[in-house]
């Protein structure tokens, strides 16, 4: 056994309060993330110092590695998962629960990082939502442990070719996530091992070149030390989620925890402040603290109306720290010791838990998320239009302009021109006209713009603009045309992942390649210079066009702001009638607004309002009449069109 450095348990401390106070929001430690990097030196030299010392000893084995890697790591793992998987299936709306199903078998698997790459953004708001995100530590460290205690065994008797291997295997990781924190590709960088592993080789060339046991004069320790301290302390007060990581940056956190673990000892004032008990005794609660909070944050983020308050957030941390108490001492410690679990039992017991869970989430998603589970009064408004399916184009596979729906029997006199935001409004404006025999054109593209001088990464979509634009303008027959497209999200990105915050993508980042180099402010202005050629086309060809503003755009899925509390009833998370502040939605849509209200409003051109429709001075609404107003949290639902078109006058 290695000896016992309180001092390590203590730096586990300064690890998990960090990460805990980063997710609440709390006392500014906007680069509390950074624990994370220290607790994977931690963990580089800890297991590095036991694998090396079995390989000194004679007795290294496999089976003994990960039978202690499963004691300390399973048990108090899959308490945490059963219990949220119990609480989600009470409280989590249909969607989200199918999303945390495949979480679950994510994190069971050990590649919750890969998953969690696949689906979110780390710093997003959605992703504050997700009880099962922090997992992504876990699952790096299990597959660094898959492939290292072979490689150190394989090379063990090489010792000098070890070392050079080790540090070359560090470098290469170094700067692959260099590379990729350079290439902007942000999420890839943050989750994957390859990014990664740099962290805990630190760890692991520190034992291997025994640099914790240097003879260093006392005071040079103690300096060093202090450093170390400041070093990582820093990282959590001057990095923030624009911070590129893990990069060169990085380095700041993980050379400051090699120098504490190297430095810190009994003798010197950071040894003996990591090592007051009440310190030593939180590392020693850091691994189910780290656990709890997350799922606890979660789920209280996902029942309140708007950001938690401290005091909401305070009692979140305090249960946490309870949670952790019971996890520590009545999961973690007992199934340690072997005197209290066998290795037979625990392999039995981890099995039947994993395989219990990994069934009841597959349960789920084949339930379909089981949305019965919940009374929704507003579920049979929650619809889309019947034809959005054979009607709404998607790729490049697009239907043309002479074969688009035409809604109706008689006279073909209005078009449907635009997005994916159109369709629902012109099944309700096709319903209004069949009572004066009149017929409407279906051309709709999802996630289009009006690109006629610029290409738009969305296969098909600046082909489908352009020939469509021109069968309009030389349709006679056609007298009006309703214009519009969801503009804030496709230049500044989708809102659902940083509500209640404004999107901030730069508007490029639709386009193709060859327009990268254009800033934000240019690419919209190119957008909008388009918007209105396209609209003048139409206007010149003697048509009335209806323009469509923006869409008020809601926090959340319908389905879920439309969620009681829990399956045993409750209040809603969001007030129904003052769902989104006006004022959200003038910031949101500031650019594309200031350039609509400057449009030359007249009998030919005309503007179309969802705001006059859908929000009072002060909100907008997600619920009128008892009817929802969307099916998703963007698109209208029929009930929401139809409120809508009822401000075109026809005659």
């Amino acid at each position: 056994m290695l000896t016992y450095r309180p001092e390590i348990d203590g730096l586990r401390a300064f690890a998990v309060i960090p990460v805990v106070l980063f997710h609440a929001g709390l006392l500014g430690v906007s680069g509390g993330y950074a624990g994370v990097d220290v607790f994977f030196v931690i963990s580089g030299y800890l297991i590095t110092s036991i694998l090396l010392k079995d390989l000194d000893a004679g007795r290294y084995s496999l089976v003994n590695f990960y039978e202690r890697r499963a004691r300390r790591i399973l048990p108090a793992l899959l308490a945490m998962v059963i219990v949220t998987t119990l609480v989600a299936l009470a409280i989590m709306p249909t969607e989200l629960l199918k999303s945390y199903a495949n979480s679950v078998l994510a994190v069971l698997t050990f590649t919750s990082n890969f998953h969690f790459f696949a689906v979110s953004d780390y710093f997003s708001t959605a992703a504050e939502q997700k009880p099962l995100l922090h997992t992504w530590s876990l699952a790096v460290e299990e597959q660094y442990y898959l492939f290292f205690p072979l490689l150190l065994a394989a090379l063990y008797s090489k010792k000098r070719k070890l070392g050079w291997v080790l540090v070359g295997l560090t470098l290469c990781s170094l700067l692959f996530a260099q590379t990729l924190a350079t290439l902007h590709y942000v999420d890839a960088n943050f989750y994957l091992i390859f990014s990664r592993a740099w962290e805990l080789f630190f760890g692991a060339l520190i034992a291997y070149w025994h640099l914790d046991k240097t003879s260093t004069h006392k005071a040079v320790k103690s300096v060093l030390a202090i450093v170390g301290l400041v070093m990582i302390i820093g990282s959590y007060v001057l990095f923030d989620h624009a911070t590129p990581f893990p990069s060169i940056y990085t380095i700041l956190p993980v050379l400051g925890t090699c120098l504490v673990i190297c430095c810190a000892d009994k003798n010197n004032i950071v040894g003996k402040v990591l090592s007051i008990k009440a310190i030593v005794y939180v590392g020693l609660l850091s691994y189910s603290l780290y656990l709890w909070h997350q799922p606890i944050f979660a789920f209280l983020r996902m029942k309140t109306f708007g950001e938690p308050s401290v005091e909401a957030f305070v009692f979140a941390i305090a249960l946490s720290g309870l949670l952790a108490y019971l996890s520590y001492r009545y999961v973690e410690t007992p199934f340690r010791r072997k005197t209290s679990v066998g290795s037979l039992s625990i392999l039995k017991g981890s099995g039947v838990a994993l395989l219990s869970v990994m069934i009841l989430a597959g349960i789920i998603l084949a339930g379909k998320g089981f949305p019965q589970r919940f009374e929704n009064a507003y579920q049979d408004s929650i619809v889309a239009s019947p034809m959005r399916k054979q009607c709404h184009t998607f790729s490049e596979d697009y239907l043309p302009a002479q074969k688009a729906c035409q809604y109706n029997q008689g006279t073909t006199t209005w078009a449907l021109f635009g997005d994916s935001h159109l369709v629902e409004l012109g099944f309700a404006l096709a319903d209004r006209l069949n009572e004066q025999d009149q017929s409407l054109l279906h051309l709709t593209f999802s996630g289009c713009a009006p690109a006629l001088s610029f290409e738009v990464i969305k296969p098909g979509c600046h082909r489908w603009f352009r020939e469509s634009l021109e069968f309009l303008v030389n349709n006679k027959q056609i007298k009006h045309v309703l214009f519009g497209f969801r503009t804030s999200s496709f230049l500044y990105g989708e809102h659902d992942k940083v509500y209640p915050h404004i999107p901030a993508e730069n508007a490029n980042h639709r386009l193709t390649n060859e327009f990268h180099q254009l800033s934000s402010e240019q690419a919209a202005e190119m957008y909008w210079q388009d918007y209105v050629k396209a609209l003048q086309k139409l206007l010149d060809s003697g048509k009335q066009v209806y323009v469509l503003f923006p869409v008020p755009e809601i926090p959340d899925d319908i389905n879920t702001i439309l969620t009681p509390f829990s399956i045993f009833g409750g209040s809603y998370s969001y007030d129904l009638t003052k769902t989104t502040p006006l004022s959200y939605y003038e910031q949101r849509n500031a650019f594309v607004l200031s350039k609509l209200r400057a449009l030359p409003f007249d009998e030919q051109l005309k503007p179309l309002k969802p705001t006059k429709a859908l929000c009072s001075q002060s909100h907008c609404a997600a619920v009128l009449k008892n009817k929802s107003m969307y099916f998703d949290n963007n698109h209208l639902s029929l009930d929401g069109a139809k409120a809508v078109i009822s401000l075109i006058p026809l005659h």
